[in-house]
């Protein structure tokens, strides 16, 4: 089977977008497919908007350059709807996997040709205690919603390479953040 996705994020330094995205790729890699993530980075700072590509397919990748016409956008902070445009070039019916405890009418506007998979990865990384700086991140449980959309990367897969990148408890807040992700989506 050919399988290939284009992921966008769009988030604010400091986020772990750029963790996040490798750490995708290496789920990728060890079911077989082939994954490449490509940061953009420039004179940000934490706080700043920052994005990063991600690449995965069945067949080897060569396109190293930006995306744009994703077939998923991952937006950390939904304020960014209204800053700079995550959704610009996503193809219609497309995925948004964005952090969001409650979207707004106007942000819902702005969505609704999209398939949306909001996330409170906030309370879910909260509930998980995984804070670095006593700020929560967020990344992992939207993986979690990656995950489920793409559906060729099982749990035991990511737990693995999660445990592998952050050993003892600090793993094991990851684990869980990703996991309460992922028991939300289902329902």
């Amino acid at each position: 089977m050919t399988f290939s996705m284009e992921i966008r994020w769009h988030g604010r330094g400091g986020h772990g977008i750029v963790s996040a995205s490798n750490l995708l790729c290496e789920m990728a890699m060890r079911k077989g497919y082939y994954g490449i993530s490509i940061p953009i980075f420039g004179a940000e700072r934490r706080g700043a908007p920052t994005k990063v590509y991600t690449r995965i397919s069945s067949r080897p990748i060569y396109k190293r350059s930006e995306i744009k016409n994703p077939d998923m956008v991952v937006i950390t902070d939904a304020t960014l709807l209204h800053i700079v445009d995550p959704l610009n070039g996503l193809k219609k019916g497309g995925y948004v996997v964005i952090n969001s405890h409650r979207l707004g009418e106007d942000d819902m506007s702005l969505l609704s040709q999209y398939n949306v998979i909001p996330i409170n990865a906030v309370d879910i990384a909260l509930k998980a205690d995984l804070r670095v700086g006593g700020i929560p991140v967020v990344t992992i449980p939207l993986l979690g919603g990656i995950l489920k959309v793409i559906g060729i990367i099982d749990l035991d897969t990511a737990v693995s390479v999660i445990r592998e990148k952050w050993e003892g408890e600090l793993g094991e807040k990851n684990v869980k953040a990703l996991e309460m992700a992922m028991e939300v989506i289902k329902a």
